[in-house]
């Protein structure tokens, strides 16, 4: 599989718009991490990352979860990112609703 970028913190800050700073892009990092560790989509190398903690060189990447990761994240994440309002703790709503889609149609 080819890796895929699904996102990178300097997507938000510094590049990104109206994120203020390093701590609010963080954010959403932190809560899809753990929701992907929660929820067992994390591959070893997502769980090393885990370890470590989300720095200002992080991204989210195909080979940091499970191939059912990598196609919930595919089919959803981009959605669940336009629902993130920085300085504000995300609904994973989507996200459980998109895996339990998914899950179904095995």
């Amino acid at each position: 599989m080819k890796r895929v970028t699904y996102d990178k913190l300097s997507w938000h800050f510094p590049e990104g718009k109206d994120c203020p700073d390093l701590a609010t892009a963080r954010i959403h990092f932190d809560i899809v991490m753990s929701w992907l560790e929660d929820k067992n989509l994390l591959s070893p190398e997502g769980h090393e990352v885990m370890e470590i903690g989300v720095d200002s060189d992080f991204a989210l990447t195909s080979e940091m979860v499970t191939d059912l990761g990598n196609r919930v994240l595919a089919s959803c994440y981009n959605d669940w990112l336009r629902e993130v309002e920085y300085g504000t703790s995300p609904s994973l709503d989507s996200l459980d609703v998109c895996l339990l889609r998914i899950e179904s149609e095995r």
